[in-house]
């Protein structure tokens, strides 16, 4: 491409090649054609071990109780809770023995 001059550096001649480079890789490197895959089955693993035990239901238990203050969402009631209780304990980490080695608090 470019006629080289020989009193071109090789530093200056290297950044034009780059600078020639297209900056985006075309689109279909950004897309896999995965359809022939997609129509496969997978046959599950004959090894693969069996459940035990009873099947669990769901119970239905008494509904419960509507109170008119409860906030509406769990964000609502962790920042109502925050504000109300700054200092408590909102999340502890345990390591592999038990015992607790980080206790993150509520701020205001």
């Amino acid at each position: 491409g470019v006629p080289v001059n020989s009193r071109v550096s090789s530093k200056i001649q290297q950044l034009l090649n780059t600078l020639k480079r297209p900056k985006r890789p075309p689109l279909k490197e950004f897309f896999v054609d995965d359809f022939e895959e997609l129509l496969e089955v997978q046959q599950p693993d004959p090894n693969q071990p069996k459940p035990e035990g009873n099947q669990m239901n769901v119970l239905k238990g008494e509904p419960l109780g509507m109170v008119t203050n409860w906030p509406p969402s769990l964000l609502a009631a962790l920042q109502r809770w925050g504000t109300t209780q700054p200092k408590a304990p909102c999340l502890t980490a345990l390591d592999t023995t038990g015992k607790a080695i980080y206790t993150l608090t509520y701020g205001r």
